[in-house]
């Protein structure tokens, strides 16, 4: 079987909403209060739309790995919730705090694909415009196919599954 690497925040789901809730004072504001990363908010975020479907096709051909930036406590079982919440088919999880060491454990793995959006964003508005350049650099210097989401499953369905 081929190897998917996927981010979830901003990729899987709309975190964006619970972002926009806890900016402070208001968004795009210069902080996110911390009840953003509560599991009660986290549980709250909705999938984005044809990703849970799009991801069961995947399996048909890949094995599932979720790679997330998630710095917030006990974000590992959280992550873990949520996507059993939603029936997500994944191989595994990794949690790490910041994006650029996704490209660490990327490197140290074998990987068909890595879907991500990649994007700052909560501090900018919208999260497909500001990007990770640095981490992006690195992932091709690497050699590692990145697919950068831009909340469309079914674009990237139709690219990798031919559907």
């Amino acid at each position: 079987m081929k190897i998917l690497y996927c981010d979830v925040d901003s990729t899987l789901n709309n975190h964006w909403v619970r972002i926009q809730k806890w900016a402070i004072p208001c968004f795009p504001g210069k902080e996110i209060h911390q009840n953003a990363f509560t599991r009660e908010e986290i549980m709250k975020d909705l999938p984005l739309p044809h990703s849970v479907e799009t991801l069961k096709e995947f399996s048909k051909e890949y094995e599932i790995h979720i790679l997330s930036a998630r710095g917030f406590v006990d974000s590992l079982q959280i992550t873990k919730d949520w996507l059993d919440k939603y029936d997500f088919p994944y191989t595994s999880i990794n949690i790490v705090k910041y994006s650029k060491e996704k490209v660490d454990i990327l490197k140290n793995v074998e990987v068909d694909l890595f879907i991500d959006d990649l994007s700052k964003g909560q501090e900018y508005g919208d999260s497909y415009e500001v990007l990770y350049t640095d981490v992006i650099e690195d992932l091709k210097k690497n050699n590692i196919n990145l697919e950068i989401f831009k909340n469309n499953w079914l674009e990237i369905k139709q690219k990798y599954l031919g559907e």
